[in-house]
C-alpha cells in the first residue's frame, strides 16, 4: 500500500510536469520584431523631380510628425536602379510595433489634418494631383522575425 500511494504521488507530480517541460519545447524559434509596410510607387516619365520633391516636403513632414508622436518607428525610401518592366520604381517603407484601434487610427487621422492644416477634401484633391505624375502600384505588409534567444 505505501508503495502504491509513493507510485501515484510520483505519478501525479510527472503529469504536472510533464506538460510545463513540453511547452517549453513548444517554442517557435522566431519572434515578430515589428510591422513593415511597404508601399511600391511607379513614377511617369518626367515627374521623378515633381515627386520627390513632394516626398523630401509634405509626405516627409508627415512622417516626421507621426515618428514624433511615436505612432511610427521609422520611415525609408528605396530606390529601384535596375526596374524591370511593371516593377515600381520606389518603395516607401514604414515601420511600426502595434496596429492603432479604429478610434485610435481616426484620432490620429484628425490630428495629422490639424497638423497638415488640411481638410480631407484637399488632401483628397492633392493625391488626386499626385496622380498625374506618379501610381502607387501596391502595398505589402511584412512582419520582421527575430530569434527568440
Amino acid at each position: 500500500m505505501k508503495h502504491l500511494m509513493k507510485s501515484a504521488l510520483i505519478a501525479s507530480a510527472l503529469a504536472f510536469a510533464m506538460p510545463q517541460a513540453a511547452s517549453a519545447q513548444d517554442q517557435y524559434p522566431l519572434t515578430g520584431a515589428e510591422w513593415i509596410e511597404v508601399t511600391g510607387i511607379s513614377i511617369e516619365d518626367g515627374g521623378g523631380f515633381k515627386y520627390a520633391t513632394w516626398l523630401a516636403t509634405e509626405w516627409r513632414k508627415r512622417m516626421d510628425y507621426a515618428v514624433s508622436q511615436g505612432w511610427i518607428e521609422s520611415y525609408e525610401i528605396w530606390s529601384n536602379t535596375h526596374g524591370r518592366e511593371g516593377e515600381p520604381d520606389m518603395w516607401l517603407i514604414t515601420r511600426f510595433d502595434t496596429f492603432e484601434s479604429n478610434e485610435e487610427w481616426e484620432a490620429r487621422n484628425r490630428q495629422m489634418r490639424e497638423y497638415m492644416q488640411r481638410n480631407i477634401q484637399q488632401l483628397q484633391a492633392e493625391s488626386g494631383d499626385r496622380a498625374k505624375y506618379r501610381k502607387v502600384l501596391g502595398d505589402v505588409l511584412i512582419k520582421r522575425l527575430v530569434w527568440r534567444d
